[in-house]
């Protein structure tokens, strides 16, 4: 693939992209290769000729050391041949390996989905393939989703940490750009097949499909004197993927009874109202591919490129739900009275009819039958697990519910891009040019929810006697204490009657439209080049929620039945959380389609237009950018200075109900953001270089976040309300002032040392709070959200970074490297919320450290990395009472091997999470005792073979 030793200088070395020189399978042993591209080493007196090999892995980190260190502003680079090294399911895996950089989880599959990078939630990102902003799969929101990319079939992907006027001002965070090839990144003709096999360990156990497999193919050829190139790839891949959750049931509470979502709370004593425990399963099949058609004379470089990605996944979650039950309580006539005693120290008698009879006076309990006593039929307001509505109250549940819900988890997602362009020169001009579209759609195709529930029976004793207590010896595995009459619940499905079913689709889409210009000037002097452009887009945004059915099933042969003789039940589980729970049964997929579609063929429901329409949203927004800046040279300084003007209008039209009328309402609103920034790099010598920059980013509102519709969540089996989601359209983009200053030394080719210390002060940041209010619905609340703006934040880092070889030193260490990075970062954000004040948080998303290292080996033809990957705790999401969700640490070792048996042809054994470690596990507070979800996907080992030709 590569000309011979002979004709390749050191600049030709680094001037070649990192594709042509690390995506190449490392094919190559470094005791016999006879065609791997050579860097100089320094001529001894014994041989002025002799040279260093730089081959496989330390080819990749060289390659992308050198994009870093030739760049302005503060990169990272991450080459494909890195890529093909790291044991990650998709690209969200492989960003996490860079400095700052953490990677947040897929519930539901155990896949990095979204990055943040600096502790900035993804939203605050901008995401591009190929200089394209790209559409967003999840169209009301402003994260990436990266699922639907694999980890392979690209170039490179670069995160920017700073931004210079050139690049998009919507991120605080930074940017990542996706880069695909083309043939002029190769030196010859070439075809390549990749090939995967893999399986997971916790699928195998549970005698789920637990195998995995990809193929890709991908070619490149120039025509015409070389005038000409193509570039293909396609590939096709299928996975399977079981993971076990255990997850807090409603959230947890005090001991003593609280009024409302925004009063302080004593977060040191809290209690459990229950646990779900998930049973996840199911396929992911990836498939797509990219072109790229180039041509390039001499004057004038034309090119057509284009992306395809699209991801099916085939799930199922079976989850049982153990919790105790909210029930009638006794309110207090003065709710801030602390002075009463508890219900059991003041019965003083009993009523056939009425129940208990109490010695508390109407002056003190609602009397609420007006008979003058208070009895338990006096309970009859506060939905509560306290002894009394009211400050006298304390945790004293008194029944508890067990139930067994089926639900389908399918989802299709495609993205595409398509782009063409050029770049054209003229004498000391040069213009670029780019006019681009790109789709993004992700949706659940038909969904489908089936569940059983004691809540139905709720006159039987065994549910009515008791509430739940629980042991957390580990507070990841909640341990429900019943007495022995109610203890073997779990086993019996006899005692579960059909509680509800639903099925209903949604679908949402993205799609783009942008033109840009850029234009270059080269000057004399101590300005080196001026440069300006424009740039223009459009968003085009729709989500469709549409409830097909939702009832019971009279009319068909399962009504009437209990979960055990409804003959849904594929077969029963054991050994859920190796050995800690007995599971019990899982419903049959098949089984549960062929159900609720007998039930709505026998029930048919009609929908109004307003419950077709409630959460349907559409809308668009139109971006017009413009920017100026000067490159200005001064022996080994370089300083970049300009401005960058981004205005935004926004409409978005959702379905509208107030007191008078309902019906789809529009939103109409526009701002515009000046975005000064000035960046300084000094190079000394060959091995230093100095960075500097003071830049200013915003970000947009959530799109959905800025309508003024309402979304309502309702409970998969049941129908009932459980939350409301309402949209702001008084939101301001957040905006942040940016401070980075950084030195790096590069004592070799393959070597880097670098230290970096950043700081961000971030005004009208946007966050969700939620609050629970009261309600008549099994739960007892409703919970409401709403986004808002924070009144400020800072972020501030550092980071540092070491990637060394030990080539040249004595057997065996010659063949060993290290690379480390770490992150500690500290931050602070005032909400602005009132019961909040003067109590700031740590920012959203954002750890106070992360941390990577890897001991890596290269000699005799085997390759090998194992990689440790630390993730510190953070903050997901404010919730109610002041007590957030925390993220607690994730850690990760990972295993890469690779030998080359001979030119062209690799092959690669991985093994992901050896450790079989959580990937999300998140609490209550901070404090680990206080779980709320923890997730294991358990191993996955896979190998992999690679043919260049």
């Amino acid at each position: 693939m590569f000309d011979p030793p002979s004709r390749l200088k050191l600049a030709a070395l680094t001037g070649v992209s990192v594709f042509a020189l690390a995506f190449a399978p490392a094919v190559h042993a470094e005791t016999a290769n006879t065609q791997a591209p050579k860097a100089k080493a320094k001529p001894s007196a014994d041989d002025a000729v002799s040279e260093v090999v730089i081959t496989g892995q330390r080819l990749s980190t060289a390659n992308s050391i050198q994009d870093q260190k030739k760049a302005t502003g503060v990169v990272n680079v991450i080459s494909a041949d890195d890529l093909g090294k790291l044991p990650d399911a998709n690209v969200a895996d492989a960003l996490a390996r860079i400095p700052g950089v953490n990677v947040v989880v897929n519930q539901e599959t155990g896949e990095g989905e979204y990055v943040s990078i600096r502790g900035l939630a993804s939203t605050y990102n901008a995401y591009s393939i190929n200089g394209v902003r790209v559409a967003l799969t999840d169209a009301s929101s402003r994260k990436m989703s990266m699922t639907v990319l694999p980890p392979n079939g690209l170039k490179a992907i670069s995160v920017n940490k700073t931004l210079t006027p050139d690049l998009d001002g919507d991120a605080i965070g930074g940017s990542v750009n996706f880069v695909t090839p083309t043939a002029f990144d190769f030196r010859k003709p070439t075809l390549r097949v990749f090939a995967s096999y893999g399986l997971n360990d916790r699928a195998q156990k549970q005698d789920e499909p637990a195998g995995s497999g990809q193929i890709q193919i991908d070619g490149a050829r120039k025509f015409g004197d070389g005038r000409f190139g193509l570039f293909g790839s396609v590939y096709y891949g299928k996975s399977h993927y079981t993971n076990e959750e255990s997850e807090n049931d409603g959230e947890w509470e005090p001991y003593r009874w609280r009024k409302d979502s925004i009063e302080p709370i004593d977060s040191r004593s809290m209690y459990l109202p229950g646990i779900d425990l998930d049973f996840r399963r199911g396929e992911q099949e990836r498939f797509g591919g990219n072109f790229s058609a180039d041509y390039q004379i001499d004057q004038h470089n034309f090119y057509v490129r284009g992306q395809y990605a699209k991801l099916n996944r085939t799930g199922t979650n079976d989850y049982t739900d153990f919790r105790s039950r909210p029930t009638k309580r006794l309110t207090q006539v003065n709710l801030e009275d602390t002075t009463l005693l508890q219900p059991e120290q003041m019965i003083t008698g009993r009523d056939a009819v009425k129940g208990n009879i109490y010695g508390y006076t109407v002056g003190q309990i609602v009397d609420t039958d007006k008979d003058g006593l208070i009895t338990d039929a006096d309970r009859k307001s506060g939905n509560s697990y306290w002894s009394l509505f009211g400050r006298s109250g304390v945790w004293n549940p008194k029944a508890f519910q067990f139930a067994r819900t089926h639900e389908s988890q399918d989802q299709e997602s495609s993205l595409y891009t398509i782009n063409a362009g050029g770049q054209s020169r003229f004498e000391r001009l040069t213009l670029d040019y780019d006019l681009s579209y790109s789709y993004g759609e992700k949706g659940t195709p038909l969904y489908y929810g089936i569940g059983y529930n004691c809540d139905k029976c709720s006159t039987d004793p065994m549910f009515n006697s008791t509430g739940i207590l629980w042991s957390s010896a580990d507070p990841r595995f909640p341990l429900a204490q019943l007495p022995a009459y109610a203890a073997n619940v779990d086993h019996r499905d006899d005692l579960l009657p059909f509680d509800g079913a639903s099925m209903n689709k949604d679908k949402q889409s993205d799609a783009r439209t942008a033109l840009k210009f850029d234009a270059r000037y080269e000057m004399d002097g101590l300005i080196d080049y001026v440069k300006g452009g424009f740039k223009y887009l459009k968003s085009e945004r729709e989500y469709d929620s549409t409830p097909i059915w939702e009832g019971d099933l009279s009319g068909t042969p399962l009504n009437g039945k209990s979960l055990a003789a409804s003959g849904l039940v594929e077969r029963q589980v054991d050994g859920f959380f190796k050995n800690r729970y007995y599971y019990g049964s899982i419903l049959s997929r098949e089984r549960v389609i062929t159900a609720v579609n007998a039930a709505r063929a026998a029930n048919p429901v009609s929908y109004s237009t307003a419950d077709l329409s409630k959460d349907d949203k559409k809308g668009s927004e139109t971006i017009y950018a413009g920017y100026a800046l000067a490159h200005v040279r001064s022996g080994n300084l370089e300083v970049v200075g300009g401005a960058r003007v981004e205005h935004t209008k926004v409409e978005t039209t959702a379905w509208i109900t107030d007191a008078t009328t309902s019906g789809f309402g529009k939103t109409n609103r526009d701002y515009t953001n000046f975005l000064p920034s000035i960046t300084a790099v000094y190079r000394q010598g060959e091995t230093l270089v100095y960075r500097g920059a003071i830049w200013t980013s915003f970000s947009r509102p959530e799109y959905s976040n800025i309508s003024r519709g309402e979304s309502v969540t309702r409970d998969p089996a049941t129908k009932e309300i459980i939350a409301i989601s309402r949209g702001n359209p008084d939101l301001k983009p957040g905006e942040s002032v940016n401070f980075d200053l950084s030195a790096e030394w590069y004592p070799d080719r393959s070597s880097v040392v670098s230290v970096g210390v950043f700081h961000k002060k971030i005004k009208n940041f946007i966050f969700t709070n939620g609050r629970s209010v009261n309600a008549p619905t099994k739960e007892g609340t409703i919970t409401i959200t709403q986004p808002q703006n924070g009144e400020d934040a800072t972020l501030t880092g550092v980071e540092l970074n070491l990637i060394k070889s030990f080539e040249g030193l004595s057997a065996p260490f010659d063949g060993f490297g290290v690379e480390a990075n770490v992150t500690s970062q500290t931050s602070e954000a005032e909400t602005g919320l009132d019961y909040r004040r003067g109590h700031p948080i740590t920012f959203l998303q954002a750890p106070d450290l992360i941390y990577n290292t890897s001991l890596t080996y290269q000699k005799y033809g085997i390759e090998a990395k194992l990689s440790y990957q630390y993730q510190g705790a953070y903050i997901e999401d404010t919730r109610d009472n002041a007590v957030d969700k925390w993220v607690q640490p994730n850690k990760s070792l990972d295993l890469h091997t690779r030998y080359n048996i001979r030119q062209g042809l690799t092959v690669d054994f991985d093994v992901q999470n050896i450790l079989d470690g959580h990937r999300y596990y998140t609490t209550k507070g901070k404090n680990p005792t206080y779980q709320k979800d923890y997730m294991e996907p358990g191993r996955n080992f896979i190998l992999r073979v690679a043919y260049s030709y």
